[in-house]
Formats: C-alpha cells, sequence, structure tokens
C-alpha cells in the first residue's frame, strides 16, 4: 500500500494506572489549543509490508531509543533532549505507536529499526535532516542504503515511509513539546482546566494509504478512452447511416421520376412482376405484309387468347389491325411513294429468342412496349427470372415510375460511381472540344458513358451488363426454319447460348435437334424447349451484398458503417 498523506494531531488521554477499567479512547484537541500537522503530499513509501486496505496505520509519535553512545552523540544534531520516547509513555501498555526518526546514519537507523521492533510500531515515519520541501527520493536511491543489502526491509514487519526534510524537521521539533506533563505542553494551563492534571497529551499520527499500484489508474484511463473511441464509432455510424438513408431516398425519387433505371445502366439486374407482365398485350400473329396491303380494308381480327383482344397481325407487312386505336408491334411503316425504292417490310417474322418462325394464323405472341414480339413462353421466362429488358434493344419493359421494393446501399454506390464516372468523361469530351482537338468516334467512345461502357461489364460493377448470358462454348448448328427465302430486310437479334452454370456442357437430351422426318409443330416446339434450356433459371438474387463472397468482417463493417467498402 502506498502512503497518500499523514495526519500529525494533538490528543488528550487519561493515565491508565489512575483508572479502575481499561481504556483506549482519547480526545481530539482542537486547532486553537494544540497542534496540528496535515502532510497531504511528498509522502514517499519504501516499504508497505503488513499493511492492507482499510487497515492504515496508526499510533502515539515516538522516538526511538538508541543504544551506541556514537550513535546518542550524534543524535543530539537531529532530535530535541526531551522529545517523546517510550518512557514519556503508561508503561506495560500496548497503545499503538508510531516512530519517527531522522536518516541521518546507516549504523545508527539500524539500531532505531532493531529498537522498534521490540515495541508495537504500527509503522515508522524517516526523513532525511535538511530544509527541502521537496519529494523524498525512491527506495532505489543510494541515499536510503544501509550497507546490509536491504534486509533491513525483511526484518521490520512494519511498514516505513519518508517524509520531506521539511516536514519531518517540523514534527520532530513539535514532538519536543509534547513529553511532559500537561502544565508543560503548549497553552497548559488552559488544558489543566479542562483536564486532569495526571493526564498525557501526545502527539497521533495517522498514514492514509491506498493501493500501491498504479494499475487503478490505468484501467480507468483505458476505460475512458475505449468509451470514448465507442461514442466515436456510434455517433460515426449514426451520420453513416442517416447520410446512407437520405441517398437511398434520393436515388428512389429519381427512379420513381424516371431520371435513372438502375438495369439499363448496369447498377441492378430487375424482372418484370407477373401482375406487369399479364398487362402486356397478347396476340395472335397473323403473319407479315406489305405496305400497299395497308391501304385497303383492315382484315377482321384474330383469334384470342387469354380473353383479351386478339388483333391479327397481316401476313405481308407484319401490322396489326385494330378494332380499336392500338399501336402496332411493328415499327410504323410510312405512306409508300412513287420512285422511292422497294416497298419496306415487316422485319420480325421470327422470335428473337428461340429463332422459330411466327405461324401465320396460329402462333401466339407477346408485344413489349418497345413493340418487338415474342413467344409468349419465351419471353415470359426471360422476363421473370433473368432481366426486365427487351431481348432485343435493351428497353425497359418496366412501367414508368416502377421502383424496386428496396432499395440498398449497394445500388446506391454503383449509382454514384457510374455517375461520376460518366461526368468525368464528358468533362473530357468538353476538353476536348476546347482545345480544338478530333473527338473520338464511336468505335472509341462508345456510348454517353466513354471508356465506361467498356468497362462496366466486369472491373467496375463486377457483372456484365447485357442481360443475355454470355456465350461459353461453339455456336450449335442453326435450325432450319420454315422453307422459303428470309424476307427482305430481316433483322433477327442473335440468340444467346451460354449455359448456366449448373447445366453440364453437352446437349440436353431433350434439345436434340429432331429429324427432318418429324413435322415441322414438333420443331417449333423443340425450339422453344432449346431457348428455355439456353436461358436457364437465374433468379436475380434480392439481397444487398456483392456477388462476390466476402468474410464475415466485411460484411459486420458494412452493417455498422454503410458504404464501407
Amino acid at each position: 500500500m502506498t502512503a497518500q498523506s499523514v495526519g500529525i494531531f494533538t490528543i488528550e488521554f487519561p493515565d491508565p494506572y489512575t483508572l479502575s477499567y481499561y481504556n483506549d479512547k482519547f480526545v481530539t484537541l482542537g486547532s486553537n489549543t494544540s497542534f496540528q500537522y496535515p502532510i497531504t503530499s511528498n509522502v514517499q513509501t519504501l516499504s508497505a509490508k503488513n499493511v492492507e486496505r482499510g487497515n492504515d496505520p496508526y499510533g502515539i509519535l515516538y522516538v526511538p531509543n538508541l543504544q551506541s553512545d556514537d550513535c546518542i552523540n550524534s543524535e543530539k544534531d537531529y532530535v530535541p533532549a526531551n522529545t517523546t520516547r517510550l518512557r514519556n509513555l503508561p508503561q506495560g501498555t500496548d497503545y499503538a505507536l508510531i516512530g519517527l526518526l531522522p536518516w541521518f546514519s546507516p549504523s545508527c537507523v539500524l539500531e532505531y529499526f532493531a529498537a522498534a521492533r521490540t515495541s508495537p510500531v504500527k509503522a515508522l515515519l524517516v526523513y532525511q535532516p535538511g530544509e527541502s520541501a521537496a519529494m523524498p527520493p525512491t527506495l532505489n536511491d543510494p541515499s536510503w542504503t544501509l550497507g546490509d543489502g536491504g534486509q533491513w526491509r525483511s526484518a521490520n514487519n512494519f511498514p516505513t515511509y519518508a517524509l520531506a526534510p521539511v516536514s519531518g524537521g517540523i514534527v520532530m521539533q513539535q514532538l519536543g513539546l509534547y513529553s511532559g506533563n500537561i502544565t508543560d505542553a503548549p497553552h497548559g494551563e488552559e488544558l489543566a482546566s479542562l483536564f486532569s492534571p495526571t493526564d498525557y497529551v501526545r502527539l497521533w499520527a495517522t498514514v492514509n494509504t491506498t493501493s500501491g499500484s498504479q494499475l487503478p489508474s490505468l484501467w480507468v484511463f483505458l476505460v475512458i478512452v475505449l468509451g470514448l473511441l465507442i461514442l466515436i464509432i456510434i455517433l460515426t455510424s449514426l451520420g453513416m447511416h442517416i447520410i446512407q438513408r437520405r441517398r437511398r431516398v434520393d436515388l428512389q425519387r429519381r427512379v420513381i421520376s424516371g431520371e435513372v433505371d438502375l438495369e439499363a445502366i448496369g447498377v441492378k439486374r430487375l424482372t418484370v412482376p407477373r401482375e406487369f407482365l399479364e398487362k402486356l398485350p397478347l396476340y395472335t400473329y397473323a403473319g407479315p405484309r406489305n405496305v400497299a396491303d395497308t391501304e385497303k380494308t383492315p382484315p377482321e381480327p384474330g383469334a384470342q387468347a387469354q380473353n383479351l383482344p386478339s388483333p391479327a397481325i397481316e401476313a405481308e407487312t407484319g401490322l396489326k389491325a385494330f378494332p380499336i386505336s392500338r399501336r402496332s408491334s411493328a415499327p410504323e411503316v410510312t405512306t409508300h411513294q412513287p420512285g422511292e425504292g422497294p416497298l419496306p417490310t415487316f422485319s420480325q417474322p421470327t422470335c428473337p429468342i428461340c429463332l422459330d418462325d411466327f405461324e401465320p394464323n396460329q402462333t401466339q405472341v407477346r408485344e413489349l412496349p418497345c413493340r418487338h414480339i415474342f413467344h409468349p413462353d419465351c419471353v415470359d421466362t426471360f422476363l421473370l427470372s433473368n432481366s426486365s429488358l427487351c431481348p432485343m434493344c435493351k428497353a425497359s419493359v418496366l412501367p414508368s415510375g416502377y421502383c424496386p421494393a428496396r432499395i440498398t446501399n449497394v445500388m446506391v454506390r454503383r449509382e454514384r460511381i457510374i455517375r461520376r464516372m460518366r461526368a468525368r468523361s464528358t468533362a473530357n469530351v468538353e476538353v476536348t472540344e476546347s482545345q480544338g482537338q478530333s473527338i473520338p468516334t464511336p468505335r472509341q467512345l462508345p456510348g454517353p458513358f466513354g471508356s465506361l461502357g467498356n468497362r462496366m461489364g466486369g472491373s467496375i460493377l463486377g457483372r456484365r451488363v447485357f442481360s443475355a448470358p454470355e456465350r461459353s462454348h461453339t455456336r450449335p448448328p442453326d435450325i432450319e426454319m420454315a422453307e422459303g427465302p428470309p424476307h427482305v430486310g430481316s433483322e433477327i437479334a442473335p440468340v444467346p447460348t451460354a449455359v448456366h452454370p449448373n447445366q453440364p456442357n453437352e446437349t440436353p437430351p431433350e434439345c436434340t435437334e429432331p429429324t427432318t422426318n418429324e413435322p415441322s409443330r414438333n420443331r417449333a416446339e423443340w425450339a422453344r424447349q432449346r431457348a428455355l434450356t439456353l436461358l436457364g433459371n437465374r433468379q436475380v438474387p434480392d439481397d444487398e451484398d456483392d456477388p462476390q463472397p466476402q468474410s464475415r468482417l466485411r460484411r459486420g463493417l458494412r452493417r455498422v458503417f454503410p458504404g464501407f467498402r
């Protein structure tokens, strides 16, 4: 235990031989009639032996006796002749004692220690003679060396504390004033009127100790630092959550307003909900026709499907005749004027997914908002499981203002990256124009994102922007479609031929090309099955994590600090 302060007080207690009972009580005198000296600093612990928490040393202050004549003669320079010693205290009592001694000679100090061990001493107060009020040196200082290798600390069964030289000198001088009768003490006449003349008036010392280790203070410091770090982490996390929430709300607003198309720019792959898909028109294909027939009387509507109006698509031009005002499933064809060249023809006589020809007046087709038509089995599977973009022109099938149910932090981060790169690319183009340099051609600078279009597939966003799967093997032999030469100006989108990751490289038996002896209906069914097999069951993930696997630590940091990369 380390000493923090020492209190010196003046006490009064009766002579035990004048009492018929045992008395261990004393009265502390007031500061106006006695000596009081609290020492609150500059107390050094030399030995803390046999001191426990809550058991601070205390006792009547006295000076142990010396044995050798040399030490007795040397002591006269530091200790008053009438100082309190054992002979000035009641004899044969077990009163607690605290010794006070000057540290002036190693041999004399050892005699002090030997004499103190024979008395009921609770502690020793030592001081080096002088006028300094500074903190006494530590135990390993050579001035505390007694020439015994430090054995005095193990020989003493009581603690030892060092006072500043000036404090020790003051206490020693006062100790010489309180060693005789009550009338010999300062304010003796006043005290004699209050107490019995046989009572004792002596100095009393109390040592206030605390834990000698500095660990509690260190732990308090560590707890404060840890608390500040936790507070900073909480405030940082709360601030990032608020910022990310505002960004998610802003992105949702811009998606609803039509400013941002998440799938078109490669932020997130979306699918078309079934309730929206069922609202897309479903017709019966009536075959291609030329523009000349459009000036004639429109044909009657064809068959219906799913209880919806089913206007027929005319065989020569590919235009539909509507009983009411509807938009056509093919690009608009202007009125042909004489001398302008050949007549334009409808450019989509086959399904771009399965490459199977539409059979006039038999095949049901689904028309997307971009006016491209497909087999319902082909395009419904594609829109429900793969993408919300048209397989032909990559136009969004979702209605205007549609927004995913959940805008995640990953969507916000990717959209911000793309927006920054778009702004950087636009700035580069403006700088190039202002410097009078040639602007890169579309082959060199594709799309509105500049070089971003070449990198969005893998290095930036970590996946392909286009909805169609990437081809992983050579294309199988083409299927022989309907007989006859192809239509003039026909444009058929290439069929995606990538294999699903869980699908073996071999062509499934159900997708084997039918023989030439099978009817055309079986060949159409085979083409649809082949398209469904190529599309696979690629569900779009709904979580906000990146496609790449991540450690638990990284996922935890992302939850605490949204936006962490």
